[in-house]
């Protein structure tokens, strides 16, 4: 048997760039929401396909995390797989958007009414920058590739509201419709005409003004009413093709 001495140089070297290599992998579920984010952002429309290889190349992995990403993203509706594993972001359906959007009024709506008690003058500032941002992306109808900055702005606006309500659980039930159901039909909706958005200016702005008065019940309808005119809004234009 041939004698080998292991020299230590040697394994410091195969330390290093194992651990070189190591460093940049992501997770099956950090690439899931890598690409959960850019289909919320409008960056992936309904109906584009996500190829294995392509993001396997991108991420610099193996296509085995990425099936398990794809996976974890079929489970949550946002795309479908076939048999042969090609996957397709998922079009919502005029009865999913309903359906979510119903959840969703009344738990922002509660949300905003529990932080009329709460939100301090730092939150009621950061709420009327995101609504003069929100109103300057849509009336400017400006886009980046196919997501609109009043993604960014909406999301932001809503989340510091349902963050100053100051309940937990009803936070997680809230980030989770986010997360699975609402954020990806709004990126899908990012490609309506955005004066059909109009209207959610000025909601937006009885939402805040309810707010800075301490109104929790005015907060709670304006917050409803505005989730539910949103979601007319996006069907009928769903309806209309």
């Amino acid at each position: 048997m041939a004698n080998w001495v292991q020299r230590p140089g040697n394994t410091k070297r195969s330390q290093q760039l194992s651990a070189k290599a190591g460093a940049g992998a992501r997770s099956s579920i950090e690439i899931s929401e890598e690409i959960l984010k850019r289909i919320r952002a409008g960056k992936y429309a309904p109906g584009d396909t996500l190829s294995q290889y392509e993001l396997a190349a991108e991420f610099a992995t193996s296509r085995t995390p990425i099936r398990e990403a794809l996976r974890f993203l079929e489970a949550k509706r946002v795309i479908s797989l076939t048999a042969s594993g090609r996957a397709e972001v998922a079009t919502p359906t005029l009865r999913g958007v309903r359906e979510a959007f119903q959840i969703r009024a009344e738990l922002e709506g509660l949300a905003a009414e529990l932080a009329v008690d709460w939100l301090t003058d730092k939150d009621l500032k950061n709420l009327r920058t995101c609504q003069d941002g929100y109103a300057h992306a849509l009336r400017r109808q400006t886009t980046e590739g196919k997501a609109s900055k009043w993604l960014s702005y909406n999301e932001t606006f809503h989340t510091i509201i349902a963050t100053a309500s100051h309940n937990e659980r009803l936070m997680e039930f809230i980030s989770e419709m986010q997360n699975d159901a609402v954020g990806p039909i709004l990126g899908y909706a990012s490609q309506m005409p955005h004066s059909l958005m109009e209207e959610n200016i000025k909601q937006h702005e009885e939402i805040l003004s309810a707010l800075e008065r301490r109104d929790g019940k005015v907060a709670r309808a304006a917050m409803s009413n505005h989730i539910l005119r949103t979601t007319d809004i996006v069907t009928r234009w769903m309806e209309a093709g």
